[in-house]
């Protein structure tokens, strides 16, 4: 299974131009949001365990978010080679969540 790993303290934009497929989802502690969108993420990455899954907390991490340019919770971000592919701020099922990253 795939698990995401949390990047808050090292989280920016040089550690994504390493990642060739993967998905950053920002949160907030106390968000139920948030936790329903790692749900689906985490049943995203049971099923796709060459997308590497990393989660920042934007409460830490509000510079980068501003650097990425948005500002809700949960956002995803999704890195192809090394470059923000597509940024995708709110809810989505994990059949929704496939069929976006597919799309990229």
């Amino acid at each position: 299974m795939n698990e995401i790993k949390n990047i808050t303290d090292q989280a920016s934009s040089e550690l994504f131009r390493s990642c060739n497929d993967a998905i950053v989802i920002f949160y907030k502690e106390l968000c139920p949001h948030c936790k329903n969108m790692e749900k689906a993420l985490m049943k995203f990455g049971a099923k796709s365990p060459e997308t590497e899954l990393y989660c920042v907390d934007s409460e830490v991490k509000g510079d980068l978010m501003a650097e990425l340019g948005f500002e809700r919770v949960p956002t995803l971000i999704f890195i192809r080679n090394g470059e923000v592919a597509h940024i995708y701020s709110g809810l989505m099922n994990p059949r929704e969540l496939k069929a976006l990253h597919a799309s990229l």
